[in-house]
């Protein structure tokens, strides 16, 4: 028989070796959500990470009955009453719960140093139990027995050479961190973790978990004499129960996968124990299956809702914290920065009405630049436009002319008005929702100041008076538009509603293109004096003296008349829409521009 089974070979120190990997990756991942995901998670992790847990202490367990019961006859009294073994396994399943959920909770404050301690936890315990196996294997008879006296061995002596490790890289990497208060030392301990967990039993836990280490870590710089030492054996202590269930759980690895059977499997002395029968083996799932979807996760279920129901539990903890809040380094009462938030949004919302309110006005503004258009056009295309348009080209003055004319159309019914009324209002509206505000945290922060004698406390919140008096940039934007449109700023930022719709429609070179147009018109027209000139004649015939002279030019002025305005009939029967259509498109990107500069966002 082989001095180490299983273990020994290349295929046990695989399977060791893959299951140990496994269960430290898992512990990694499951470090960082236990915290942060809701309950189901967190029962599920301690259930996963319970089961070698209970398997290994089940093991021991099954031995050290079958050591007991072979003393005695089978079928007595002490035989039946010391082969019962459900006493003995519920004793390890609750066991395997409650340590493997403080084992999770410490996962989720451990630092880099404690990962890489844990890591090396488990070539080392391979080598304890190879060790101890070897030793074992000479002295004693039964393989059974030495694989269980190993890994009881191994699971509590492993720990403490890992708490010499532990200790050692701790010094060599600047020893043991000491803090002037309990509140720096309990901010160090929970930097990295969530104001709020996802299960109020995890919150409560983490926070007392979170406390007892802070306190400790505080009182190794504070405590004198035999004091000074005392936080140090509990941290010790704690330290060496999380790896204990750590080895406890590679011990489970460990164990030859044959010997599992003694784990659910009757009681036998054989050293090689026999096939589990299937109706055990039925029997033993559905009692598992029963105990855990129909009394652990129902009670897990109750304590958490039971705790939602009592909210003072956590206030309790708060207060023996000496929990504060600290604005502009004065301390408050716990939930006073909740308290000025919740004013704060009062009057974010009512600044956001105000907000929409003139968001409307805005609207409406270029909605009546939009109806403008067609004043606009009604005029563009008359003759006495046309003839204005000629006139400016001959100065050279056209086109900033067509940007004025459109300018003023714009403005038609007061469109700047609006948007100037609707500013003021919101600077009226401002203005006393701030005052209000500031009234609102004034007396909070009254009602809930501490004295500054309060020591040791426990910093919660952080804020400063400029975070609480901020607003969003939009609403600050729109409130600084706003207090700016009084007097002469406010007609400006009102008149530049057509200023930045006439550059919009400059920009996309409409006007460019008309004045080119009035130029090629303007070149034909010569054609029109031949029509003129026979018109003359007509009229001359009819009223003596006027001659041809008269005539050619009053027929020339007629006809060049009718002339024009039948061609800028045609024209604007080809252009007018889609002229129309790039002047709206203009005002409404103008308008999209004007709205993301007025309402910016952060």
């Amino acid at each position: 028989m082989s001095s180490l089974p299983e273990l020994n070979t290349t295929g046990g120190r695989r399977r060791y070796g893959i299951l140990s990997v496994t269960w430290l990756f898992l512990a990694l991942i499951a470090s960082h959500l236990f915290v942060t995901q809701p309950l189901g998670f967190a029962v599920l992790s301690v259930f996963v990470f319970a089961v070698p847990v209970a398997l290994s202490g089940g093991y021991s367990s099954a031995v050290n009955q079958i050591r007991a019961l072979s003393y005695y006859k089978e079928g007595g009294r002490a035989h039946r009453f010391l082969s019962q073994r459900w006493l003995r396994t519920l004793i390890w399943v609750m066991t395997a719960l409650a340590t493997t959920f403080l084992m999770l909770l410490q996962f989720a404050t451990y630092t880099a140093i404690e990962w890489v301690a844990l890591a090396i936890a488990i070539p080392l315990y391979w080598v304890c139990h190879t060790k101890f196996y070897r030793f074992l294997a000479s002295e004693l008879k039964k393989p059974f027995v030495t694989t269980s006296l190993t890994i009881t061995w191994a699971r509590w002596l492993c720990p403490l050479f890992m708490l010499c490790i532990y200790g050692f890289l701790v010094w060599i990497l600047g020893g043991i961190a000491t803090y002037d208060s309990l509140s720096a030392a309990l901010v160090a301990k929970r930097a990295g973790l969530p104001d709020q967990a996802g299960s109020q039993i995890v919150q409560i836990a983490l926070r007392i978990s979170t406390f007892a280490d802070g306190f400790k870590s505080y009182a190794i710089g504070h405590f004198s004499s035999f004091g000074r030492h005392l936080p140090l054996v509990i941290t010790a202590l704690g330290t060496y129960l999380v790896l204990f269930n750590a080895c406890t759980t590679l011990s489970c690895f460990s164990i030859p996968s044959h010997e599992m059977r003694r784990v659910i499997g009757p009681l036998s002395d054989e050293d090689v124990p026999p096939p589990i029968p299937r109706i055990r083996a039925f029997i033993t799932s559905a009692v598992v299956t029963f105990v855990a979807l129909f009394i652990y996760i129902p009670i897990i279920a109750g304590i958490e809702a039971w705790v939602k129901g009592h909210p003072a539990v956590l206030e309790t903890i708060g207060a023996l914290e000496k929990q504060v809040e600290k604005i502009d380094g004065a301390i408050y009462s716990p939930g006073t920065i909740a308290k000025i938030e919740l004013a704060k949004a009062v009057a974010l919302g009512k600044m956001n009405v105000s907000r929409a309110t003139m968001e409307g006005q805005v609207d409406r503004a270029f909605d009546r630049m939009e109806h403008n258009v067609d004043g606009y056009l009604d005029w563009y295309y008359s003759l006495t436009a046309e003839y204005m348009r000629l006139g400016k080209l001959l100065t050279g003055e056209i086109e900033s002319y067509m940007e004025q004319k459109l300018s003023e159309h714009l403005q038609n019914g007061d469109a700047s008005k609006m948007l100037t009324d609707g500013l003021s209002t919101a600077a009226s509206t401002y203005k006393a929702v701030m005052d209000e505000y500031r009234l609102s945290v004034e007396e909070i922060l009254k009602a809930n100041r501490l004295g500054d004698e309060i020591k040791e406390t426990v910093t919660v919140r952080v804020t400063s008076m400029k975070e609480i008096y901020s607003v969003p940039v939009h609403l600050d934007s729109v409130t600084l538009t706003a207090r700016a449109s009084g007097g002469a700023v406010g007609a400006s930022i009102g008149a530049g509603i057509g200023a930045a719709v006439t550059a919009k429609v400059v920009s996309k070179g409409m006007f460019k293109a008309a004045a080119k147009a009035v130029a090629k018109i303007a070149a034909s027209k010569v054609a029109g004096t031949g029509g003129g000139a026979v018109i003359g004649a007509a009229i001359g015939s009819v009223v003596p003296g006027a001659g041809t002279v008269v005539g050619g030019v009053v027929g020339g002025v007629i006809g060049g008349v009718l002339i024009d305005a039948t061609l800028l009939k045609l024209e604007e029967s080809i252009n007018r829409e889609e002229f129309k259509r790039e002047i709206v498109t203009a005002i409404r990107e103008a308008k999209a521009e004007f709205k993301a500069k007025l309402f910016a966002h952060p």
